[in-house]
């Protein structure tokens, strides 16, 4: 397994720096100035990506270099705005903090680890990433997206492909929000393998709160990480940016579930724009939520049917990748009839009792067995086959 390339030897800031002093975790920030001083450009209220990618070329990918040069007036107002917007903002001390309590790495494109590929035509100036496996950002990775409002069979699709991908050495990218991001994510570590989530926030900030204890797991298993600093809030604008790293990221995108109109469409518009295979998985026509899946593969993009189908675009060799096919459970004949019932799609109760004759206490009974053995769920007013 590969290893993050070791760091260089930590540079000296041009003011006091004080730190706790408990011993700083394995990795931490604890004696890197230079991931410090970058850290503090960044959380500067001026500095956008354009202006801190200036600030490396024009010192030399010296983050220190940079910052005591502000600090000190020196950088030129057109780098970060008038002073007076930002000189009592430079707290070094408060971000090391922050960063040694948290066991925050940044990453720089100077870095031998930076984890953007070159072909990125917009990349971020500046990463923040926490978890316990960076290895996660050394391997080939897949991006798998979608629709917060998923299906129960979009979001079983998304569980069992993050999945087959970790299974298969990939890392599972996507964006830890509610629906089949969270299924991709919570797949991946399942099948025992790699995620990494992006978020738009700072990392800080837990965002979809409901998601608090996946945010958790992803750290165990992989990296969480994002280019905006500590602090920074879910404002809308910051998603669609989001995605751009989301793609990058990965050497396949894989649309689960899409509505018409969504986030998982914009990370589908980077993938294109930078040259990724993209993938969707169709679904039924009177699915809202498959509506943009099923539009990209009307435009283009490979019909994802099985995880094999993802595995061929990569050149890979993936005899035996299958979704989940039906498990061998004994059921009695009501339950048998209602399963045979659904042709593949949801139904609503008056559909199953029109298709099957049963009686509607014999067919209750039937959808409570088939609950029971994780054949079938209800969500929406419908029932759907799993």
């Amino acid at each position: 397994m590969n290893t993050p390339s070791p760091r260089p030897a930590p540079l000296p800031l041009p003011f006091p720096l004080p730190l706790p002093a408990a011993p700083a975790p394995a990795r931490s920030v604890g004696a890197c100035d230079a991931e410090i001083a970058a850290a503090v450009l960044a959380t500067l209220p001026a500095a956008s990506r354009t202006h801190l990618l200036a600030l490396w070329r024009s010192f030399d990918n010296d983050p220190v270099a940079a910052l005591a040069a502000v600090h000190a007036g020196e950088a030129g107002e057109h780098w970060l705005g008038p002073r007076a917007q930002w000189s009592d903002r430079i707290a070094p001390e408060r971000v090391a903090a922050i960063m040694t309590r948290r066991g925050t790495r940044v990453l720089l494109p100077h870095d031998p680890d930076w984890p953007i590929p070159a072909d990125c035509p917009d990349p971020p100036a500046i990463l923040f990433a926490e978890g316990d496996a960076f290895e996660a950002l050394l391997r080939p990775a897949v991006s798998i997206v979608g629709t917060r409002a998923a299906s129960p069979h979009g979001l079983s699709d998304a569980r069992e492909l993050g999945a087959h991908v970790a299974a298969a050495g990939y890392t599972v990218v996507s964006g830890l929000a509610i629906g089949i991001d969270g299924a991709a994510h919570r797949g991946a570590i399942a099948g025992g393998g790699c995620t990494v989530g992006v978020v738009a926030t700072g990392l800080d900030i837990t965002y979809p709160r409901r998601h608090t204890d996946l945010f958790a797991q992803v750290r165990a298993h992989g990296v969480v990480i994002g280019e905006s600093p500590f602090g920074t809030p879910p404002e809308q604008w910051r998603f669609p940016q989001r995605n751009r790293i989301i793609a990058a990221l990965g050497e396949a995108c894989v649309v689960v579930e899409a509505k018409a109109t969504g986030g998982a469409l914009s990370t589908a518009g980077h993938a294109m724009r930078i040259g990724r295979a993209l993938l969707a998985v169709p679904g039924s026509r009177r699915n809202p939520a498959a509506t943009g899946a099923n539009e990209l593969i009307r435009d283009g993009a490979l019909p994802l049917l099985e995880p094999r189908d993802l595995f061929v675009a990569l050149g890979l060799r993936a005899e035996g990748a299958r979704f989940s096919t039906a498990k061998s459970v004994p059921l009695s004949v009501a339950a048998t009839t209602v399963r045979g019932a659904f042709g593949g799609d949801a139904a609503t109760i008056d559909q199953l009792v029109s298709r099957t004759g049963l009686a509607l206490s014999e067919l209750s009974a039937a959808l409570r067995e088939l609950e029971r053995v994780g054949f079938v769920t209800r969500a929406g007013g419908r029932v759907w086959p799993q």
